[in-house]
């Protein structure tokens, strides 16, 4: 057939009206009707043409199912790449006489299942089934269609495409295999000819005369479901007897930022025979910019759009100028709330019905009906600053409101769903509404142009708002179709300001003795600047900091450092491009103790520490210690990896409870004294035999900084054993080693005795000396054990001692003092006058470091090489999973220093893994924030 004859026979067909027809609507049936009892769907089918893949499913959700979530952007096939969303999900609301209904879901629980509705709304398990399935096609696909419509069809999808059930199609006139302005979209709905509500039957593509599925861009999927074939669990509301076909669309265009975009269309039908009054379209997302838990949100009242951006400048996944996200609704929106998976339950509102607050929500209001307001958590009924949008302010300029204002709830959710909304409509029976949705990525990297700064944060955003108008203006000109054709213009950065002068305090200022409430520091304006960061922190080089846009601001006593004798200050001026340099930092001093409990436990260890004197009080990290790792944590040793003077053995704590955040059992400090003369232990958890010692366990009080220990408050403990062994008889080295180099000893837990040590020893030992090799269980061992108080104490809970290479017996070790500090800041090193620079002296083993630690900010990771070396120095959780990689290469022998950036590290214990050559070292670090 030529394409002359196909062309004429296609015209013909359009103009005999053969599956134009008007519909029928369906006659009125009763409004209480049986869900059709189907179970959810279990279709999956992706896009994957262009720059992204993601995931799409028959149960209202999108991108997610359980606990996986693909939305992967950019994308390459066989490469493992970042999220850029955690999941979307549909909600349709609407009063159905005067009575709230409403279909969506958060997490679970989902209420959409696959397939058409009938005439009467309803549907059937056997039709759910059968409609458990999304039609993919791409544009490779048309291209492969010869004149004859046959060709080399591999895809059943085309051949099938199910115009019968409402899929779009179109008749190709002018062969070019895409639907052009003057080709009309056709789809069938119920009274047209060739409409089915069983696959396989009715009308088919008939490819030969010029059929084509309506793709908009290069690869298209489409499925359809409904609202009436289960229960509503997640919103406990009535269904609204609604189809929904959804179209989803993916580009594979010469615009990189095309490429990385979706669309998605919604057609709601109302196949209930009464009205839908102020019927709304709602889109649930779950945002996920790379990692979980460290994005923002913002609205743009202006471009109809919620946007998703990392609250850093770097991502665990997506590294440093992580992307912006962009939920674009294109056919118009209403505005957004934000929603958490107990539907509002700020503010608590017992007397709402789940229904009526999650319909609230889709009028952008809170679950009581109290509109939004602007200004911190969006919740105040005495403020006329209403709002239909959360977060409506200059995202890239940081003008309010944005989560970016110091008293906006920034940081008080690991994650911040949001609700998407489209003006109220009402829907006639049989009538449908289409909402078209496009999802926009602005991805990292560098600026245009070699040797340009990264990107930041704020620059992905900007272009995130360009590809939003290039995209709204192809749509507004020629509809979804267009979009493919569209090409974004970004706007270029501003240069990035210069550098302030810093203005007060001075330089060395000391507030020790006044110790004012506050304090402000002031720099001069920078053209061309945003705003400043006021940079405070332990470092010269500190990255925590207050951003503001005055040139001055003052801090509250509880906002300097705490804990610290030396601080340092200093701004950077910044715009939406980046940060300008900063000046030379200067340092002040403001020594304020601090016992913040909540902080101490914040991160497991806090601010305790472990410091380890070896025998006759030698210094743990002198010249005479053979070990020095943990010495870089400012003059202690970390409880993970504490080693004596000698380096004999490390102290460390096994499992999971209290010994692993000696804040805990704050404010007491305790301590291990290896003595001559040691002490009685009791295998109290156990067996109940008593046992000599080599040590005394003992709370010593509460040490304020700067001070030595009071002898005079002093309690002596009682040695408490577990043995991870057979053996109860005697304290020794038995158990498995906990960091690869020798046995453990048996657990030592510690307890107070009900009236003082001294009278539960005397009690004990006749025993213990009667027969202490045959562990005596004589009656008298039992009656002792009533004289400890086991409702106080295990400070050092599973505390046990790890035999180093080559070290000594515990019975050795007379003198050394294992001193557990729980509240204790860390103490600052003197500073030193300057000196010239010494000459390395030759390194005899590989060490590694870091300092400060616990870290805020930035740490520097001091190392070094005996010989040469090839160096892989990276950053693991306590799950083993890598999180940074500071250095990859040959080294020459050496000291050097790498810098960790933990600014965006959640709050925990990590591991720094030095691996060279074939040796390994390993130096435990904690975050606070």
């Amino acid at each position: 057939m030529t394409r002359l004859l196909l062309l004429s026979l296609v015209a013909a067909w359009i103009a005999s009206g053969a599956r134009a027809q008007e519909r029928t609507l369906p006659s009125a049936v009763p409004a209480a009707l049986a869900a059709g009892d189907c179970a959810y769907g279990t279709a999956e089918q992706f896009l994957d043409v262009g720059d992204v893949r993601a995931a799409l499913y028959t149960t209202g959700t999108l991108f997610r199912r359980e606990s996986t979530a693909t939305y992967t952007v950019p994308y390459t096939p066989g490469v493992e790449s970042a999220g850029a969303l955690f999941s979307l999900n549909l909600w349709v609301g609407g009063e159905v006489e005067g009575a709230a209904h409403i279909a969506g879901a958060t997490y679970g629980n989902w209420e959409f299942w696959p397939g058409p509705l009938d005439g009467d709304g309803e549907t059937t398990p056997e039709r759910c089934a059968a409609f458990d399935r999304i039609w993919r096609v791409s544009f490779d696909d048309l291209r492969s269609v010869t004149a004859d419509g046959v060709g080399p069809l591999t895809n059943p999808d085309l051949i099938g495409w199910p115009i019968a059930h409402g899929a779009p199609y179109f008749v190709d006139v002018n062969g070019n295999d895409r639907r052009d302005a003057s080709e009309p979209r056709l789809t069938l709905g119920p009274g047209d000819l060739g409409y089915s509500l069983t696959p396989g039957e009715g009308a088919t593509l008939n490819l030969a005369a010029g059929e084509r599925p309506d793709l908009v861009g290069d690869q298209a999927a489409w499925w359809v479901m409904n609202d009436n074939a289960g229960p509503h669990i997640r919103s406990q509301g009535d269904p609204l007897q609604i189809e929904v076909q959804v179209l989803a669309v993916a580009f594979d265009a010469s615009d990189l930022a095309i490429s990385q975009s979706t669309v998605y269309e919604f057609t709601v039908i109302n196949r209930s025979p009464v009205p839908i009054d102020d019927a709304r379209v709602s889109f649930f997302l779950v945002p996920q910019i790379g990692a979980y838990g460290d994005d923002f949100l913002a609205s743009d009242a202006d471009r109809e759009m919620l946007i998703s951006y990392n609250r850093t400048e770097i991502d665990k996944h997506y590294g440093t100028s992580p992307p912006a996200l962009g939920l674009d609704l294109l056919s118009g929106a209403y505005g957004t709330v934000w929603v958490d998976d107990e539907m509002f339950d700020f503010p608590n509102a017992p007397d709402l019905d789940r229904p009526s607050a999650m319909r609230n929500a889709q009028a952008s209001l809170w679950s009581d009906g109290t509109p939004q307001t602007r200004g911190g958590f969006g919740y105040n009924p005495d403020s006329t600053d209403v709002t239909r949008w959360r977060f409506d302010g200059d995202v890239i300029r940081r003008r309010y409101w944005t989560q970016e204002q110091p008293r906006s709830p920034s940081g008080t959710r690991s994650e911040m769903s949001s609700l998407l909304n489209t003006p109220a409509q009402t829907l006639a029976p049989g009538e449908s509404r289409r909402v078209d949705l496009a999802l926009l990525f602005a991805e990292g990297g560098l600026r245009d142009g070699p040797g340009s700064p990264d990107r930041t944060r704020f620059h992905n955003v900007a272009r995130l708002f360009d590809i939003s108008d290039a995209v709204q203006a192809a749509y507004d000109a020629g509809g979804t179709t267009a979009i493919r054709s569209a090409s974004v213009a970004y706007t270029p950065p501003p240069p990035l300001p210069a550098s302030p002068m810093l203005l007060a305090p001075d330089d060395g200022a000391d507030y020790d003795e006044a110790l004012p409430d506050s304090l402000m520091f002031s720099w001069t304006a920078v053209e061309g600047a945003e705003g400043y960061h006021l940079r405070l922190g332990a470092m010269p080089d500190s990255t925590r900091s207050i951003y503001t846009r005055g040139t001055s601001h003052t801090v509250p006593a509880q906002g300097l450092p705490f804990n610290m004798r030396t601080s340092y200050w200093t701004v950077q001026a910044t715009n939406w491009g980046g940060d300008g340099p900063a000046p030379p930092a200067r340092s002040f001093s403001y020594f304020r103790y601090v016992y913040i409990p909540e902080a101490l436990t914040v991160a497991g260890l806090g601010l305790a520490f472990v410091e380890v004197v070896g025998p006759g009080g030698a210094d743990p990290c002198g010249t005479e210690a053979q070990s020095t790792v943990g010495c870089a944590q400012i003059g202690a040793n970390g409880i993970y990896q504490s080693h004596n003077s000698t380096g004999d053995y490390i102290g460390t704590a096994i499992g999971t409870g209290p010994e692993a955040s000696l804040p805990a059992f704050a404010p007491r400090d305790y301590e291990i004294r290896f003595t001559e003369a040691g002490s009685v232990a009791y295998y109290g958890l156990t067996s109940g035999v008593a046992v000599p010692v080599p040590f005394e366990v003992w709370d010593i009080g509460v040490t304020p900084p700067g001070t030595d220990n009071d002898p005079d408050d002093d309690i002596q403990m009682v040695p408490v054993l577990f043995a991870d062994g057979p053996d109860e008889c005697v304290f020794e080295y038995g158990g498995p080693s906990q960091n690869g180099t020798g046995p453990t000893t048996q657990r030592i837990y510690a307890y107070y005795a009900v009236e003082d040590y001294a009278a539960w020893e005397e009690a004990i030992a006749p025993v213990v000396a009667a027969d202490p090799n045959q562990c005596p269980t004589d009656p008298a061992t039992a009656a002792a054990s009533s004289e400890i108080d086991f409702d106080r104490g295990r400070p050092l809970q599973r505390f046990v001692l790890e035999q180093n290479a080559g070290g000594v017996d515990i019975d050795g070790l007379a003198g050394t003092v294992i001193r557990f500090y729980t509240t204790d800041p860390s103490p600052a090193p003197e500073e030193a006058s300057p000196e010239p620079t010494p000459v390395p002296e030759p390194i005899d083993e590989p060490t590694l470091a870091v300092q400060p630690n616990p870290v805020v900010g930035a740490a520097t990771v001091p190392f070094a090489l005996p010989i040469s070396a090839t160096v892989r120095l990276r950053l693991v959780d306590v799950l083993g999973r890598e999180v940074a990689v500071l250095a990859e290469a040959p080294y020459e022998a050496g000291p050097y220093e790498a810098r960790l950036d933990a600014s965006s590290l959640a709050a925990g214990v990590y591991v720094l893994v030095l691996d060279a050559d074939d040796q390994r070292l390993t130096q435990t670090l904690t975050v606070l924030r």
